[in-house]
């Protein structure tokens, strides 16, 4: 499959991309999957813990995160290791394809959301623009190219999330993908529409890859 601009071509390219990486997700072995996951973790706990310093109300930073849904990287024990020190907020899928988000600490209790396949907490919901202190988006994904183009589950939620929220504007929070190894795709590989907007990089299990002018060296 080739990257095209827009139209029908595009749109049936990234929906049978789709329709591959979910086979392929599926495919894997549970085994490989939660070994992946707690390598993933691992990497993100060291991203963190040697870029993030505490900012926000009461010296905590805050973590836009999710709650993984299997087949996806299980995220809930990384969650629960950034808990200590930092703010965790978790997407909540509103009407309309928007995203809000609540709070989440380890035993939280969640309701599964009347939008998508997905537990959701309960309690306030804030808009992205009244979190204070983000210091980083864990951002879901089915796929990810190395122009940081990214094939999510089909719902939309997170094409508005970062398209109201541009990679490039001044002090833009650093929004990273996680997804596993054989999901991190050759520069080109995901179909863009003029109004997508890029990741700054995705973490593997392997380690994490800067893409664009943050790009990791090869």
């Amino acid at each position: 499959m080739t990257r095209s601009g827009s139209g029908i071509d595009g749109h049936d390219d990234k929906v049978r991309l789709r329709t591959w990486l979910r086979e392929r997700r599926e495919a894997l072995e549970p085994a490989d999957r939660a070994a992946q996951s707690r390598d993933l973790a691992r990497q993100v706990l060291e991203h963190v813990g040697s870029t993030i310093l505490p900012t926000g109300e009461g010296g905590r930073s805050t973590i836009a995160a999710y709650l993984g849904v299997a087949p996806e990287p299980d995220t809930i024990a990384l969650l629960t290791a950034l808990a200590p020190d930092h703010d965790i907020v978790v997407p909540i899928c509103e009407p309309r394809y928007q995203l809000s988000w609540a709070a989440w600490t380890p035993g939280t209790p969640l309701e599964r959301s009347v939008r998508a396949p997905v537990g959701e907490p309960g309690g306030r919901r804030f808009a992205f623009t009244e979190l204070t202190g983000v210091r980083l988006i864990l951002v879901p994904a089915l796929g990810i190219d190395q122009d940081g183009q990214r094939v999510g589950q089909g719902g939309g939620y997170y094409d508005r999330f970062l398209a109201d929220h541009p990679h490039d504007a001044p002090n833009a929070v650093p929004r990273l993908g996680i997804v596993y190894r054989s999901e991190l795709l050759p520069a080109g590989r995901v179909p863009a529409r003029p109004y997508d907007q890029p990741l700054h990089g995705a973490f593997t299990a392997d380690g994490l890859r800067l893409f664009g002018a943050r790009a990791t060296p090869v």
